[in-house]
């Protein structure tokens, strides 16, 4: 696992923040296979299935960052379907000697059309383009004061026709230079039109108008970039994509995901149609909200309720992996290939999973006891800590028995001819209905953690034997120099298993574990969460040792988010997913921050692994006492 946390533009990914964007994404776009990404620039790239969101609206009030990611997506989307390529096309091959200037006006009038257009059509959206709006004047003002101490007059066009277009006022007060004042009068004349704009055609149409009239005039292209348009897209347009191929995609993706629906109910039993009706109807009470035109619905607005671990957003992700209901019982491990039955998808779609079941050699045994004897106290006083709880929880006096043994009260031999003067006490079962997994992260950078790893991983193990809590000990890693785009291998390395989980020949299993290459922690995430829903327990608990993002072949930033994504899906399907964060130096704000963001406020940092075992038993004693 990399210690360096992946950024945007010097930006930490926020997790969910993404996926709430790329939900609305789907959505909005009807395809389950969209993703976002920042960038620079807001646009929509049909190529690569992306919609790009601009990071410039980061680091402003919450309530503007919000308006300017969602009215992006929007753009994206929406406004997408009410392009036509082949005029955007048309733009990049016109001739004019200031290309940029003619390409951003163009853009800067498409934006206006498009932005009416999607607050005709879903009038809930308005106060989130008035936000937008309120940006753009506000960095239009300070942009005009610039140039105006400044002799070069073509920026100074540009931002005096997107005021007057920003503020719906063609009454130009904007003073540029002597040659601009009669071409500035046709000019504002001319952006009356744009009330009028039907189509990408009738953009087009007016910048052309208007570009004839200026081009002559100007000396200079700009120096900066307002509005921008993509110009590898849609160069490429009837060459690389069209419009009927994605159309023809989305309805592909439509037929594919009604069939498996088909096919499932087929096989479903009543109680689990119940389940996945119940989840399904959260999913849509969160993200319909986003789309009907204020319908019972304020999302979309300022006062919008942000979505939290209890909102159901994994249904239409595309890079979930959930599993399958099939099961790996692989008792002496080995490869599972390409076809696995946990079903990855999206970014993990070529992971190819094997089991490695390590050999115990007499070295092991010996380090096993010494770390048995590292923790021997935070285990005795663990097991005394959760056994008297039992013990108090569980046992119950019945009284005035005719049989038993003899209470201390005996008014009954007096006034009652049964002489009912027994109790008896009732022990029912002691054994705690709960059960776990710890999957421990063997990437290369655990070099310096791993010793300590295992002493905690050892005082988990040694209690819950002692409490006869079955569990599984899982490490997983990625081969850093096998992977590539066709297949990347991931190993899971079975230390202890559920079945054998509270015998002792198999103990020293766990000091076999190494620091291997990286780490694909969704797809990790994922196998221990199919292991557990197997299991009859009621209470599932997945511990998480890590120290560091994910950090595999072409995993990048999307590591994060399949890793958060991984975590939701764990906590909707009754599974509690807690991380412990190893490091061995102070962990600075921004990191937690990070952490928090993959796994929300389950997270147990320790800065020093050498006090590891000490700061888990606290943690352990409260998962225990929970469960009883």
């Amino acid at each position: 696992m990399s210690d360096r946390f992946i950024l945007f533009n010097d930006e930490q990914i926020d997790a969910q923040q993404i996926m709430m964007l790329t939900d609305l994404a789907k959505l909005l776009l009807e395809d389950p296979n969209v993703k976002v990404s920042f960038q620079k620039f807001q646009h929509y790239d049909p190529i690569q299935n992306t919609c790009n969101v601009s990071f410039n609206w980061l680091h402003r009030p919450e309530h503007i960052t919000r308006a300017g990611l969602k009215s992006d997506i929007m753009l994206d989307t929406i406004g997408f379907k009410h392009i036509d390529p082949s005029i955007y096309k048309e733009v990049l091959d016109e001739s004019f000697e200031h290309m940029n200037f003619f390409k951003q006006l163009f853009m800067l009038i498409e934006e206006y059309r498009l932005s009416h257009i999607i607050i005709n059509k879903r009038p809930v959206t308005k106060k989130l383009f008035k936000h937008r709006l309120n940006v753009k004047i506000k960095q239009n003002n300070s942009q005009i004061h610039v140039y105006q101490t400044k002799t070069t007059y073509t920026d100074l066009l540009f931002l005096a026709i997107e005021h007057a277009i920003l503020n719906e006022n063609f009454i130009n007060n904007i003073t540029i230079h002597e040659d601009f004042d009669d071409v500035l009068v046709q000019v504002f004349n001319r952006l009356t039109q744009i009330f009028n704009l039907q189509t990408s055609e009738d953009s087009y149409d007016l910048a052309v108008s208007i570009m004839i009239l200026v081009d002559y005039l100007l000396k200079e292209d700009m120096l900066n970039q307002y509005y921008h348009i993509p110009e590898r897209i849609y160069r490429s347009y009837e060459e690389e994509w069209t419009l009927e191929d994605l159309k023809r995609q989305d309805a592909a993706q439509t037929d594919q995901s009604n069939e498996q629906e088909h096919d499932q109910e087929d096989v479903t039993t009543e109680d689990a149609e119940t389940k996945t009706a119940d989840s399904k109807a959260d999913s849509d009470s969160y993200l319909e909200m986003e789309l009907h035109e204020g319908e019972n619905s304020d999302v979309l607005s300022d006062n919008e309720r942000e979505g939290d671990s209890s909102d159901d957003m994994t249904d239409m992700m595309e890079k979930k992996g959930k599993g399958s209901n099939d099961t790996i019982d692989d008792e002496e491990g080995g490869a599972q290939g390409l076809n696995n039955p946990y079903n990855f998808k999206g970014v993990n779609q070529n992971v190819s999973l094997s089991f490695n079941k390590p050999e115990i050699t007499p070295d092991d045994v010996v380090a096993y006891k010494e770390a048995v004897d590292s923790v021997q106290f935070e285990i005795k006083d663990l097991t005394s800590i959760i056994q008297k709880s039992m013990n108090h929880q569980y046992s119950d006096i019945r009284e005035n028995l005719t049989k038993g043994r003899l209470q201390k009260n005996l008014l009954n031999w007096f006034i009652d001819d049964q002489y009912k003067l027994f109790f008896k006490k009732d022990a029912f079962s002691r054994k705690l209905d709960a059960t776990f997994t710890l999957l421990v992260d063997a990437s290369a950078s655990m070099h310096d953690k791993m010793e300590e790893t295992k002493k905690g991983v050892v005082l988990f193990h040694e209690t819950l034997k002692n409490l006869d809590i079955k569990h599984e000990i899982l490490g997983f890693s990625e081969d850093a120099f096998e992977a590539d785009k066709l297949n990347q291998p991931n190993t899971i390395d079975e230390l202890i298993l559920y079945n054998e989980s509270t015998l002792k020949q198999n103990d020293a299993r766990i000091m076999t574990l190494e620091p291997q290459d990286d780490n694909r922690d969704g797809v990790a995430l994922r196998v221990a969460t199919q292991h557990l829903l197997q299991r009859s327990e009621s209470q599932k608990f997945l511990i998480v040792f890590s120290d560091g993002e994910p950090s595999a072949f072409d995993y990048a930033e999307d590591g994060i988010i399949d890793t958060h994504e991984a975590v939701i899906e764990a906590d909707k399907q009754g599974v509690y997913v807690f991380n412990v964060f190893l490091n061995q130096d102070v962990i600075d704000e921004s990191t937690k921050r990070t952490v928090h963001n993959i796994y929300g406020k389950q997270s147990l940092f320790v800065e020093g692994v050498e006090n590891l075992p000490y700061q888990l038993a606290p943690l352990l004693k409260k998962l225990l006492l929970q469960s009883i």
